[in-house]
């Protein structure tokens, strides 16, 4: 079966969560019946050099043909090279990407974007085919669009995309049924899939012994849905750490440390730097605990609701108590409580989160079971469980 992946975002082992989830969910896909198209350049793709097999495989679009400076003018030029962008790309018929395409001549689509400019490049180039489409969201994020053209547009593209297409593929029930409601569409099937993990090269078991200072890690990026919880979590360990020797370790890429230390480093959160993903479990089980975050922003509600994160069942793997400070309705939390397999701190104010975290520091040996819970739960996320999930339902979809 030859399959077209496309979305904004490339598969890409060391790169971000979106990038990581779909390299772990396709990567059984043999490179000469693969097809990406993305909206990252051949030129960068092989310096991410995370994409093999697969690199060669990728073409590129570009929907922005002019670049906005950054610079004390960008405020006052942005809104016009937008309207000039926009103008272009509406005149532009992405003739060779089409050709491309056709020439691969794919059984079926999985359209994955997660931007605006994914959508309307969806459009662009997809809309006149037969082929069957699946489309694919990770996150919510299609909330946040303005109401304006562009904004109108891709809410009407991904209610078309949605209504023509009965096959739809999600990370999770919860975003499912918020986007089958906003856009009154309605599948004959979904496949949730999640993140799937290597359940082969695990850290090995071993009795935890807990540290003398308490590690708590983090791994992954710190954009505004996670931020605002980390950011009251981080004030109560550096308030615990006055008492009882505590660390908050976190991992990403250093664009976001460079961004966020400056409210982070006067706390004590501790820079790891950023970790290849084949080092992710052995290096966060050398930690006491893994903290995932959600915002309690009211206007990240449904990001929160529908989203769960990618790192879950990375912390699984990791063999590591589970730590969610997020809200009571977080897919996260969700996750965790009907697998019983983590801790649930469901507030943001800082004096309540240290009181239930120097709990369970001071009896972190007692929440051990909760560790073998999340690690057996992982059984339905294995790669091999979840590939052979993904072929099942495309050969389905393909029969329609």
């Amino acid at each position: 079966m030859k399959i077209l992946l496309f979305g904004d975002a490339p598969m890409a082992l060391n790169e971000g969560g979106i990038n990581q989830t779909l390299y772990n969910l396709f990567s059984f896909i043999k490179p000469e019946d693969f097809l990406g198209i993305t909206e990252v350049s051949l030129k960068n793709l092989k310096k991410i050099g995370s994409t093999e097999p697969y690199t060669n495989r990728y073409r590129s679009y570009k929907l922005n043909f002019i670049n906005i400076p950054i610079n004390r003018f960008t405020k006052f030029v942005s809104p016009l090279i937008d309207r000039i962008n926009f103008y272009l790309f509406k005149k532009n018929k992405y003739t060779k990407l089409k050709k491309e395409i056709s020439l691969f001549a794919p059984d079926v689509i999985i359209s994955c974007s997660n931007t605006s400019s994914g959508i309307l490049m969806h459009d662009k180039l997809l809309s006149g085919l037969t082929i069957p489409v699946i489309p694919y969201f990770m996150d919510d994020w299609m909330y946040k669009t303005n109401n304006d053209q562009v904004g109108n547009m891709v809410y009407q593209i991904i209610q078309n995309m949605l209504r023509k297409n009965s096959y739809w593929m999600m990370i999770g029930e919860e975003l499912g049924n918020i986007l089958a409601s906003r856009y009154q569409a309605k599948p004959k099937e979904i496949l949730y899939v999640r993140n799937p993990v290597d359940l082969n090269d695990a850290p090995k078991n071993s009795k935890y012994i807990k540290s003398l200072s308490f590690k708590i890690a983090y791994a992954g990026a710190l954009w505004p849905m996670h931020f605002d919880s980390f950011y009251a979590f981080a004030k109560a360990v550096n308030l615990i750490a006055k008492n009882q020797p505590t660390e908050l370790i976190l991992y990403t890429q250093e664009s976001q440390w460079n961004w966020r230390k400056a409210e982070l480093k006067p706390l004590g959160v501790i820079y790891g730097g950023h970790l290849p993903y084949k080092q992710v479990h052995q290096e966060l089980n050398k930690s006491d605990a893994l903290l995932i975050t959600a915002s309690f922003d009211p206007e990240n509600f449904t990001h929160a609701t529908g989203s769960l994160q990618t790192k879950i069942t990375d912390y699984c793997k990791s063999k590591r108590l589970i730590i969610s400070c997020a809200p009571a309705y977080a897919a996260n939390n969700k996750f965790i409580k009907d697998n019983d397999c983590g801790v649930c701190i469901e507030t943001n104010d800082v004096s309540e989160i240290v009181t239930n975290l120097t709990k369970v520091i001071d009896n972190i040996n007692n929440y051990q079971h909760l560790v073998t819970n999340a690690w057996n739960s992982l059984k339905s996320f294995s790669k091999e469980n979840v590939h052979q999930q993904i072929q099942l339902f495309l050969q389905s979809a393909t029969k329609q």
